[in-house]
């Protein structure tokens, strides 16, 4: 079984631009997988791309066939959704499902994303609470900061 961290892609040139998305995901896939002892095999990929700009990768088609090539099945988790909608109910549970039955990987899993979940929540709160304190000035909630090639980074604002 393959973990595969399925989050929203960006068009490549937004990145080399210095946005922190891709770093941001990553780094937050990779503090989840830490967590997972049990599912050491995990991967981050990228969906819902459009138009015809390079998009970052790999994209989460590529990484289930990948999966499928490799005689795995995949749990689908929506590492950078916080609640339901069209990517993760139409994309994940009837698209990139299809793909999977298709193409035999087998199980095709996808986890739920946190939604209403008591600790999303109170970590969101607190988030906004801190925000308020600081007024105006955009900044990450939590210890981590991007590195300074992410020159986008809100991080930048509160001196990291």
């Amino acid at each position: 079984m393959r973990l595969l961290f399925s989050a929203h892609g960006l068009p490549e040139k937004v990145i080399a631009a210095g946005d922190p998305y891709q770093a941001q995901v990553e780094a937050t896939a990779a503090a989840v997988a830490a967590l997972l002892p049990e599912l050491p095999d995990w991967q981050v990929c990228y969906q819902s791309r459009v138009g015809r700009l390079k998009w970052i990768g790999p994209s989460t088609d590529d990484a289930i066939r990948m999966a499928a090539a490799d005689g795995k099945g995949v749990l689908v988790s929506p590492i950078a959704f916080v609640s339901e909608h069209v990517e993760t109910l139409v994309e994940l549970d009837h698209e990139y499902a299809a793909l999977a039955r298709q193409i035999g990987c087998a199980p095709y899993l996808r986890s739920p994303t946190p939604t209403i979940d008591p600790a999303l929540i109170e970590t969101l709160s607190q988030a906004t609470l801190a925000a308020l304190d600081r007024g105006a000035a955009p900044a990450p909630f939590g210890p981590w900061t991007c590195s300074s090639e992410h020159g986008k980074c809100a991080c930048k604002a509160r001196g990291a």
